[in-house]
């Protein structure tokens, strides 16, 4: 006589297939995870170098157009600007230019990493989280640096 038993084979995992998997995701998340967060700052990194790129354009451009005139050092810290060290700079037709330079990089976002960057690493400072850009105008240049200049 046959026996009617439970024939069927076991599906599933074991408990410790399970362990071992969970140990090598964990090992995979750390290994990654700092890796995602230097992919983050380089990519903030690389930002804030395109909008000194894109800030100095529009420099150059208000320069050639003759909006603004003069030489001297303008810190933006979006939305604002300074023109302590620029009292050098004019404007043109009755607007100042503070007013010029305000309206034409008011889509100016603040720099995000957390190191300096810049046009000209030369200038480029050392401070470390910079929220603000300076714009260096002198007679045949501009450059532009996130943070504050190198002393």
């Amino acid at each position: 006589m046959i026996k009617k038993g439970n024939n069927k084979k076991k599906k599933g995992f074991t408990l410790i297939e399970l362990v071992i998997v969970l140990a090598v995701m964990a090992i995979i998340a750390l290994i990654a995870i700092p890796n995602f967060a230097a992919v983050k700052e380089n990519s903030k990194i690389k930002t804030d170098a395109q909008s000194c790129e894109t800030v100095k354009r529009v420099m150059q451009m208000l320069i050639a157009d003759e909006s603004i005139t003069g030489d001297g050092t303008i810190v933006l810290t979006p939305p604002n600007v300074d023109l302590t060290n620029a009292t050098n700079i004019k404007g043109s037709n009755g607007r100042t230019a503070e007013d010029i330079v305000k309206d034409s990089l008011k889509e100016v976002k603040v720099p995000q990493a957390k190191k300096a960057t810049g046009t000209d690493d030369d200038k480029v400072g050392t401070t470390e989280s910079p929220k603000k850009y300076t714009i260096i105008i002198t007679a045949d240049s501009v450059e532009v640096v996130t943070g504050d200049l190198k002393k």
